[in-house]
């Protein structure tokens, strides 16, 4: 299937989100060169299709793909295809909650209670007892109501439908 093919490689990208961390952004025309340069490269790696999209600072979106979307046929990545994040998005937090724990701005021995008070104020959780560390390790017995899939028939039925929040 071609979409298995594509891979989503938005995490290029996250230079593009460092003025938050106190690094200069770069100028409009250098972001979509970057952006472009990084998928080439991606792709020159051996994935056969990057599709990379970015949101700038200031709320201008920068797309670039690179590769085929179906090997077979050679039919370019489409740069408006959507692709599933699925738990992409969990590692890219735990890579971030990592930094911030380098940088001694949180430890993966704070609770939630203490690390997050007003997102989990009111809610039923034991927030006192939760850990950050077990937030990434995936013990803290918190469930994940989100709707998903567990077999290859589910995954069919389940794949064009749209979901906000979550990972």
């Amino acid at each position: 299937m071609p979409h298995r093919l594509v891979v989503l490689a938005g995490v290029v990208a996250l230079a593009v989100s460092m003025p938050a961390c106190g690094v200069a952004a770069p100028a409009r025309d250098s972001v979509s060169q970057q952006l472009r340069r990084d998928s080439e490269a991606i792709h020159a790696l051996g994935v056969s299709g990057v599709q990379a999209r970015v949101v700038t600072g200031e709320g201008r979106q920068v797309l670039a793909v690179a590769g085929s979307a179906d090997r077979r046929s050679g039919a370019a990545v489409s740069a408006q295809g959507y692709f599933r994040m699925a738990s992409t998005a969990k590692t890219l937090i735990a890579i971030v909650v990592l930094q911030l724990a380098a940088e001694g701005r949180l430890s993966l021995d704070d609770t939630l209670a203490g690390a997050l008070p007003a997102v989990v104020a009111g809610s039923p959780i034991d927030a006192e007892h939760i850990t950050v560390r077990q937030l990434l390790q995936h013990t803290s017995g918190i469930h994940d109501d989100l709707p998903g899939y567990t077999t290859a028939e589910e995954y069919l039925a389940q794949r064009h439908e749209l979901h906000s929040g979550g990972s």
